[in-house]
Order: C-alpha cells, then structure tokens, then sequence
C-alpha cells in the first residue's frame, strides 16, 4: 500500500481531472509528489497507477530507460501499438533514426519560407472579416500544412487528415460508443488511405516521410504494413496536434494578459523567449506512461516490478522548486527548462525543432499583421475533452480588417 495521504477528486485517468488540474497538482507536489491512484484501471487489466507529479522525480523516471521502460505502452489506459514512441533500446533509437535528419534545425530551416507563405495564407483567410476562430481558423491549419508537406500527401486531403487526428488523439474508454464508432472508422479509413501512400511510394518514392519509413530496413528487415500504418499515425497526430494546442494557448495567455501581446508587437525579437513560456504554460502533451521493470523506491514509495507510472508533465511545469512563481505567465523567463517536449531522456519529442519553428512564424507574422487581436469573449474557452493531448476547442478573436497579402503557400 502507499504511504502516503489520499484524495478522492483525484483520479489520473478522468478527464475531469485533466480540464482542471492545478489545484490537485499542487497538493500532489506538497503531500505526496509519487501518488498512488488505486481507483485507476490500467489497459492490461492491473488496479492502480502512479502519478508522478514533481519535476525532479518526472525527470528522474525519463532519465532511466533501463528501470522505466516506454515498451509496455506509452498510455496507461491504452494496449501498445508498434511505432516508435512504445519502444526501448535498441529499437527505440532505430526506428527513430529512420526520420531524425529530416527534423534536425538545418532541416527544419528548410521549410521556413513555407511556413510564413503559408501562415500569411491562414491569415488572408480572415483577416477581411476582422473576427475568427482563432483555433479552428488560425492556430489549426499551419501544423497540418506543414506534416502534411513532409508526409508528401496532396493539400487537398488535409481536411480530412485533421478529422481523423482529432478522432485519434480523444479515442478514450469512456467516450460514448458513438464516438468510439467514429474513432473506428477513422482508423479504418486512414488504414485504406495511407496503405494507397505506400505502395505508391514503394514504386515511386520521393523525398517525404513516408517513402522513409516504407523503404527503411531494421535489423535487416522491412517494417510490416501494421507497423509503418502506426509510425505514419504517431507522426501525423504528433505533428499536427502539440503545436496547434500551443499556438492557441499561447494566445490565450497573451490575449487573457493584453499588455503581453502589445509588448510583443513592439519588441518581436523578445518571441524566442516568450514561446518557451507558452510552451511551459501550454503544455500539450499532459503525460505520458512508463512501466517499472524491477522494484524500486521513488520518494519514499514502493514501486513494484510491473508498476505504471504516469509522468505528470503540466505538474512539473508548475513545480514551484523548478521554477520562480510557477503559476505566473512571465514571457521573460530565462532559462526555461520546461517539460513540454517529454522532459529528459531518448524519447524528447523528435519534432522539437519543428515545433518551434510553427510556433515562431505564426506568432511573427500575427504580430504583424494582426497587431490589435482581442478576445471578442471573456469567458473559459471550450477545452478539449480527454487525457492526453489536450488545448482549446474554440476562441473567438476580433481585430482590425484589413486587405489580405494575396500570398500563395
């Protein structure tokens, strides 16, 4: 048994734990930082899960792949799949080297034009109106027109490429069987469209992603179609759904903080630091699963060979030991060493560079052209309901009209 105080409301796995944590983040960081929450069912049938909720420990259990394995399912709640973020050494390393070159920071400075002609696109798109959505319109689209770009699939299809990476990342258990249907049938679709990707890159590859991983070998062998069906998801989802999540936040906390987006308007160079602050503030990726591989102690707790343990990235990301005044929005915070990238250890998010880079020109180019952006209202934007992968469903913005570029992505 834990040994360690308890509290009903928190339930690691509930999404209405999720829509309001901090609070509960708190006290978990105070009381008791490795928290055992015995009403939790995890995927394999087991009755509990720890929460890791203090950034020394989460940083900790990252570090250590050897006792901490990714290999038993990166979701507690979720049976593994065969991409590379549910994989340990020395697989893990290999199947993300297949893709790795084409995310370093010189190959992401390759798609930097493309990314402002295609921010300034976004923005023509509404900026005659002089109101938007500015999740669903203006945060949304730049991420999948980027993956999309690397992927090599036609713009066309991004449309419906977002639908399913929104029906990927909130499939959960308790989700009413009709959603759980449409997950379904998402998944069946994306099987039918990206399996046509692969054989037609396997005749005609090109210099995209998915002519990488269908033409690779590890081990000697080639991935099986199963295999290259879930790397091409894990790639789509984590590429399209972290950033939007942090653009829209990141304007939230700006527009919530008027004086902070004038401040940028008039100081642009100060951006850098600031997205780092959104991406602490933000932090989309909520957690992420380890196993225990042997019995250990963490914080005084009994860990036990089998043992899930959730690391409670957005706790770490507010843990007054790790940063000056945590639950304050600063956009001067240097340094910043947050946990929005997965923290420390070979699994950091390989789509860093990527991620930064979308979150950067977007912000410059809004900056520019939308300098009076406000909140047309004032109450809780709409949050995703889920576990994982979480931001804003909806914001509605207003600004001045103005003539759009005429640009072309």
């Amino acid at each position: 048994m834990p040994d360690h105080p308890t509290r009903e409301d928190i339930r690691l796995l509930h999404p209405e734990f999720h829509a309001d944590p901090f609070e509960r983040f708190r006290w978990m960081r105070q009381h008791a930082p490795v928290y055992f929450d015995a009403a939790a069912r995890t995927w394999d049938g087991g009755a509990g899960l720890w929460g890791i909720a203090s950034y020394e420990h989460i940083r900790e259990v990252a570090s250590d792949q050897i006792l901490f394995c990714s290999g038993n399912s990166s979701r507690p709640d979720s049976p593994p799949v065969p991409s590379m973020i549910n994989h340990d050494e020395p697989d893990h390393m290999a199947r993300r080297g297949i893709i790795r070159r084409r995310f370093t920071p010189q190959a992401v400075r390759s798609h930097e034009a493309f990314a402002r002609a295609s921010a300034d696109l976004i923005i023509d798109r509404v900026i005659e109106r002089g109101e938007a959505d500015f999740v669903k319109e203006i945060a949304t689209p730049l991420p999948m027109m980027l993956i999309g770009r690397m992927l090599g699939v036609p713009d066309e299809d991004y449309e419906k490429l977002l639908h399913w990476s929104d029906l990927f990342a909130t499939g959960l258990q308790d989700m009413p069987p009709e959603h759980l249907q449409k997950v379904v049938e998402a998944a069946n679709a994306w099987n039918e469209y990206i399996t046509f990707w692969f054989e037609k890159r396997r005749s005609e590859p090109g210099d995209d992603l998915i002519s990488a991983i269908v033409h690779v070998k590890i081990n000697g062998a080639k991935l099986s179609h199963v295999e290259l069906m879930h790397e091409a998801m894990l790639i789509l989802v984590g590429g399209d759904e972290t950033t939007r999540h942090t653009i829209s936040g990141g304007m939230e906390a700006l527009l919530r903080r008027p004086h902070l987006y004038r401040e940028l308007v008039g100081h642009p160079e100060q951006l850098p630091v600031a997205i780092e602050e959104m991406l602490r503030w933000t932090t989309p990726v909520k957690n992420m699963n380890r196993t225990a591989t042997a019995d250990t102690v963490l914080a005084g707790q009994k860990i036990s060979r089998g043992d899930k343990l959730l690391l409670l990235y957005e706790s770490g990301n507010r843990d007054e030991s790790a940063f000056d005044q945590p639950d304050e929005f600063n956009i001067h915070r240097d340094p910043n060493h947050h946990l929005a990238f997965g923290g420390y250890g070979r699994h950091f998010c390989l789509g860093a560079n990527l991620a930064r880079l979308e979150i950067r020109v977007m912000f410059e180019q809004l900056l520019k052209r939308l300098p009076d952006v406000h909140l047309l209202d004032e109450s809780p934007c709409p949050y995703r309901h889920g576990n994982f992968v979480l931001g804003f469903e909806s914001m509605k913005v207003g600004f001045s009209p103005a003539r759009p570029l005429g640009v072309a992505a």
